[in-house]
């Protein structure tokens, strides 16, 4: 009346393992770096003490002391890492505990559940709710620590945009800049000619 089935094997994947003609199994496949993202990841079991010069996405779960720079990739600070240094990255995600600056070129983010105390200097931010931060912002794509960091204004790496700072909630709460921002100024030589009457 029931009838007892067998669980199923899965099937095997022609690029698991690759057999010889002699019959010798050979190892797996590896993909190859234009295939996967490269990343790094220093797990949570791991310290570190020194700079970190990374060419590649950067995860952090354990514990670092020292410099992280990353300028051309993205840099995730998972929940249960720590960070007692700076921090320079194109895109930054931090839902750990930092004490330092944290420079990013494009954006960054603030987790909930992070501990944030140093300077943040970003032309665009996102805090979450739940996310706690003591410190300074400075969101001028023109700004000093950017420049020397990255060595050309933001504004040269992409089109020039209002500094924006973004809540958990969606809306977007207005930033202050020092001076306002205006049209691109005529070159001399396409300035309208002044009447001389």
């Amino acid at each position: 009346m029931f009838h007892k089935t067998k669980a199923r094997q899965p099937e095997a994947v022609a690029t698991d393992v690759v057999a010889s003609a002699s019959g010798h199994s050979l190892p797996p496949r590896q993909e190859t770096s234009a295939t996967r993202p490269s990343v790094s990841i220093i797990g949570s079991h791991t310290r570190v003490q020194g700079d970190i010069d990374a060419d590649e996405d950067l995860t952090v779960a354990g514990y670092v002391q020292g410099t992280i720079i990353c300028k051309q990739n993205t840099v995730t600070l998972g929940s249960g890492s720590c960070v007692n240094g700076d921090v320079y990255a194109h895109t930054l995600h931090v839902s750990g505990e930092v004490e330092g600056n944290l420079v990013a070129s494009h954006r960054a983010t603030i987790h909930k559940g992070a501990n944030v105390r140093g300077m943040i200097v970003t032309p665009c931010l996102m805090l979450e709710d739940g996310s706690t931060f003591q410190g300074s912002i400075d969101m001028d794509p023109e700004h000093e620590l950017l420049k020397s960091a990255f060595g050309e204004p933001a504004t040269n790496r992409r089109p020039r945009s209002t500094p924006s700072l973004e809540v958990s909630d969606g809306s977007a709460a207005e930033s202050v800049a020092d001076e306002p921002l205006s049209a691109p100024e005529l070159e001399d030589d396409a300035r309208p000619a002044e009447s001389s009457t």
